[in-house]
């Protein structure tokens, strides 16, 4: 009975270690006393903390603590890892780079019609976080239709080591698409290759997802980033098992 309650004390100190909220009871610079629980802070070289008393939730300035509590929130916040509210706005901009006729050798190029265009998406990512941001990963997948009706992808990312102050931007260019288009004049035969949207993500340091967005476009709403990655694998897989039997 001993070692169970023994046992039950020593989980109890590791739940308590662990957790982020720290309940005490704080001295401010005049020595009146508050007790509240410690919640998060945004980073070990922030001026403030925030902390919940009376089931409401502050952010309270450290400098207002005692010099001895100052000390202890500042341990308390090298042990902590910090909580970052992220907030971004993603916008998406096709841009078209360049179109050209395409030539043929057919006695029927005269009349018939064949175009290839050119273009990219310049995504414009904005920080609206009440802070600098950094250490972030986007990655885009631009989704295309083919001639055959099925869809196409893109990929790309961008790593974001530098700090991205409070209504910052940063623009990043994917790659380039090329998009054909046919119509013959002698038969019902046609194809238009379209890009019908893109899709980013943003992740933090820890590869924690931190943005979601996408083109405000029907055909793609379902589409999900597993099946885009799947498709990806699937022609990693087939030309690893061509390049087996070109052996």
């Amino acid at each position: 009975m001993k070692k169970i309650k023994n046992m039950c004390f020593i989980l109890l100190v590791i739940s308590i270690s662990q957790s982020k909220v720290l309940s005490r009871t704080f001295e401010d610079q005049f020595g009146r006393t508050i007790k509240a629980d410690l919640i998060s802070h945004t980073g070990i070289s922030s001026n403030e903390v925030k902390i919940s008393k009376d089931g409401k939730q502050l952010n309270v300035k450290i400098s207002l603590f005692s010099e001895k509590d100052q000390k202890f929130i500042r341990n308390w916040m090298k042990e902590t890892p910090p909580m970052i509210d992220y907030v971004f706005r993603i916008e998406a901009t096709l841009k078209q780079l360049g179109s050209f006729k395409n030539k043929s050798n057919s006695i029927y190029s005269s009349t018939s019609r064949s175009k290839t265009k050119t273009n990219a998406y310049e995504i414009n990512l904005t920080n609206l976080t009440r802070q600098a941001v950094k250490d972030l990963r986007l990655e885009y997948r631009v989704v295309k239709e083919g001639r055959s009706g099925r869809f196409e992808f893109q990929r790309g990312r961008k790593e974001i080591s530098e700090p991205m102050r409070y209504n910052q931007d940063i623009v990043l260019t994917t790659a380039k698409s090329e998009l054909d288009s046919y119509r013959s004049s002698y038969s019902s035969y046609s194809y238009k290759e379209v890009v019908l949207g893109v899709l980013v993500r943003v992740f933090d340091k820890q590869g924690e997802l931190v943005a979601d967005w996408r083109s405000s476009n029907t055909k793609i709403a379902k589409i999900s980033w597993e099946e885009i990655d799947h498709y990806f694998a699937t022609r990693r897989t087939s030309s690893s098992r061509n390049r087996v039997r070109g052996r």
